[in-house]
């Protein structure tokens, strides 16, 4: 310690050196824990110790990169302090952006975890389990000042991202081009964030290669004093593996902790080591960042006086400092004359232009840009949409550069449900899909679905968009159904067969057909469409009756009938969330008519609305919710052999207690009041947490035949409610529910990943 003070204080007071002493700061990965970064840096700004160079490695390039670049500490503070970042570091598409019909299918198949195909047609998980896009994005608004530097020298103070090469783990210094690419590359947690491609290299965190870069410092920067900076995590001694994040956590440590303390047993007397006392925090704590700041200022005051004071300058050298620095002049974005789109996917390349409004022969707008880029990166085709703008010869071209999504061509997916009232009512739910994606260059899909349990189901369809804008669609279906409901009378009234619930008569309902619908999507949250259905039903019903004399006769009815309906609906649907939403609204209105002219056997009109909202305070979620269905201009509708067109109530928050599809009717209203609060904290930035809720549901509603009641008389509603704990875990929601009817009738609910 004498001897490299000693040195250090040698170089500093040099009245013969030309310069003073140049200092390199080198600082290492570590998460969150890097905040404490930032508290060094501005320290050293306060103490007046000047920074001629920075080298980072993942969170180190992160805030050594920004500060390099010429964004001020308390700015970067700011940033770090304020920022949500569960918006840019996420799993998913932001639900907000994508279509109406990804909304669609995101609430059939919720969970986020899912098998691809990739452009290749072969079956694959993701390369991360955050998209790159949102992170990426939000850095290269932060970095647009030096859009126009290419040679990280050039920056304020010089600069390398240490990143590290997925095909071998070598090292891969980083030190021109993009500098939000590069940080990004050094910040993409394997496994984690998608890597990225840069110069034909696939890049991941440099904490794999080299945590604590001290010898990039060294051949390149040829600093004469150099401060490391380490916040590195020291793995557990005696470490519980609760779950596999658990165990990679640790594996990370281990191999990261490895490569940094063989660089810190490999410094010199002119090499000086700072580490933060990070005890009680981890690289998850992004919600304790002014902490974590505040220690990495606490460090250097303690170490200052034995440590650092040589390497203050005075008021008037530090002022010559300041002025030394390069200074990075705002990007001034050019007038654009001509826009390129460099686009390998199957999608048509003026549909990515449509989603464009940067117009030609004006200065570029970067908030619009930023705009358009996430509105083509919802539409699922791309792991990320960047752009690049060149001038040549006097033509300034601007260029939209897309990545093709790893599953291009197309998803599985499944879900499971599954509930039993232990009183004799018990049903079940698996659900599989296959979309197959980019059938042809306006983004045509053919979709498959299959079903068992309570609702056996065999669906086919092709989803094809009309034109480059995606506005207006064609979907023609087949199908198989065959659905169970119950005949319940004791609860809906007086009806032919006279029964309780507890034994009330299982109908399998089933059809099968096809049919098209003509859509136009008017907006990502709205949606028309009009359609025609034929189909043949075949309802079934097995009975054992017994008549007044005490004979028992068994009884299996079996009717079919042909069925051409017409129909058309409006959907809404602004939810943030399609389980869990906390804001937002969806709205549905469905009209169904069938006629004897075009080849049904009855007459009628069907009408069905739904309501539903989300409202947030805190930890707390309100969703109250209105649903009604009405038939009217029948005709010979006793007739009618489609149980399809009846409406049904019961299962979990559908008059809970009730098994699902318990009661039904050709009119039916219900409303219901759902309250949830939120358990559980966020992880990782909000993104890796699996949110834990509590709530319950009151509920009220009932369905009933116009035949044999010609008004609704509210003495039969029936009164139900529910107490619940949820989970939005990976595979979709989680439900454990006990929900209770009129005080008589129960069921316990669990559902993973579909509701019935």
């Amino acid at each position: 310690m004498i001897l490299r003070l000693t040195l250090i204080l040698l170089l500093s007071l040099s009245l013969y050196a030309a310069e003073r002493p140049k200092i390199g700061l080198v600082l290492s990965g570590g998460g969150a824990r890097g905040g404490a970064h930032l508290g060094v840096i501005k320290e050293f700004e306060r103490h007046h110790i000047p920074i001629d160079a920075i080298v980072g490695t993942s969170m180190g390039a992160f805030i050594g990169g920004l500060y390099a670049s010429g964004i001020p500490s308390d700015e970067i503070e700011k940033m770090l302090v304020t920022t949500q970042w569960e918006r840019y570091i996420t799993i998913d598409y932001d639900r907000e952006q994508i279509s109406f019909r990804q909304k669609t299918l995101q609430r059939d198949f919720p969970g986020k975890l899912k098998v691809g195909v990739n452009e290749h047609d072969e079956i694959m998980l993701g390369t991360g389990l955050f998209k790159r896009q949102s992170m990426l994005q939000f850095l290269i608004k932060k970095t647009h000042h030096t859009a126009n530097i290419i040679d990280f020298d050039r920056f304020s103070i010089p600069f390398r991202a240490v990143a590290s090469d997925l095909k071998n783990g070598n090292k891969v210094v980083l030190r021109s081009g993009s500098l939000a690419e590069s940080i990004y590359a050094s910040i993409a947690i394997p496994g984690g964030f998608e890597p990225i491609v840069i110069d034909g290299k696939t890049l991941i965190d440099g904490g794999v290669a080299d945590n604590l870069p001290l010898d990039v410092m060294r051949d390149e920067m040829k600093m004469d004093i150099i401060v490391v900076v380490d916040i590195s995590t020291p793995f557990q001694k005696d470490p519980r593996f609760e779950h596999i994040l658990s165990v990679l956590s640790q594996l990370s440590d281990i191999l990261m902790r490895k490569n940094v303390e063989q660089t810190i047993d490999s410094m010199r007397e002119d090499e000086i080591l700072i580490t933060p006392k990070l005890h009680d925090y981890t690289p998850l704590d992004s919600d304790k960042y002014p902490e974590i700041i505040k220690i990495g200022e606490e460090t250097i005051t303690e170490v200052y006086d034995s440590t650092l004071a040589s390497l203050s300058l005075d008021k008037q050298e530090y002022g010559q400092y300041l002025k030394d620095i390069r200074r990075v002049d705002l990007y001034t974005y050019p007038v654009i004359d001509k826009i390129e789109i460099d686009n390998p996917t199957f999608l048509d390349d003026e549909t990515i232009r449509y989603h464009l409004n940067i117009k030609t022969g004006e200065a570029l707008d970067l908030n619009q840009l930023d705009q358009d880029i996430k509105a083509i990166h919802a539409l699922m085709y791309f792991d990320d949409v960047s752009y690049a703008i060149k001038t040549i010869d006097g033509i300034t071209t601007l260029t939209i550069i897309t990545t093709p999504s790893w599953d291009i061509n197309g998803q599985i997916r499944f879900a499971f449900g599954f509930e039993d009232n232990f009183d004799g009512h018990s049903d079940y739910s698996v659900k599989f899909e296959h979309i197959m994606s980019g059938l042809n260059s306006f983004g045509g899909e053919w979709r498959n679905r299959f079903t068992i349990g309570v609702e056996k189901l065999l669906y086919s369809e092709l989803y094809q968009p009309i034109g480059i804008s995606q506005k207006y669609y064609l979907r023609p279906n087949i199908f198989y159904k065959d659905k169970k409901t119950y005949i319940s009378p004791t609860i809906l009234g007086n009806h032919t067969i006279k029964a309780d619930l507890d034994q009330s008569h299982p109908i399998q309902v089933k059809e099968y057909g096809a049919g098209i619908g003509v859509g136009v999507n008017l907006t990502n949250y709205l949606q028309a469409e009009a359609g025609v259905v034929a189909k043949i039903v075949e309802p079934r019903i097995d009975m054992i009756i017994e008549d007044a004399a005490g004979d028992v006769e068994y009884r299996s009815v079996h009717v079919r009938q042909n069925v051409i309906e017409a129909y058309a609906r409006i959907n809404v649907d602004t939810f943030d969330d399609a389980y869990f939403p906390t804001k937002g609204y969806i709205a549905k209105m469905e009209y169904i008519r069938q006629m004897p002219e075009w080849g049904s056997q009855t007459e009628f009109s069907r009408f069905y609305g739904e309501i539903s909202a989300a409202y947030t305070i805190d930890h707390h979620t309100l969703m109250p919710l209105i649903k009604t269905g009405q038939t009217f201009d029948e005709q010979a509708f006793d007739e009618s052999e489609d149980l399809s067109v009846f409406y049904t109530l019961g299962g979990l928050f559908d008059l809970s207690g009730l098994p699902t599809n318990a009661i039904s009717g050709d009119h039916m209203l219900f409303g219901s009041l759902l309250y949830r609060y939120r358990l559980s904290e966020d992880d990782l930035f909000g993104t890796l947490s699996v949110p834990i809720f509590a709530g319950f549901s009151l509920e009220a509603g009932d369905t009933w035949y116009e035949e044999y009641a010609q008004t609704f008389d509210n003495k039969d509603i029936i009164y139900a409610g529910s107490v619940y704990l949820a989970a939005d875990t990976p595979l979709g929601p989680l439900y454990l529910g006990v929900g209770s009817a009129d005080n008589k009738y129960y069921s316990i609910y669990l559902s993973l990943g579909h509701s019935f």
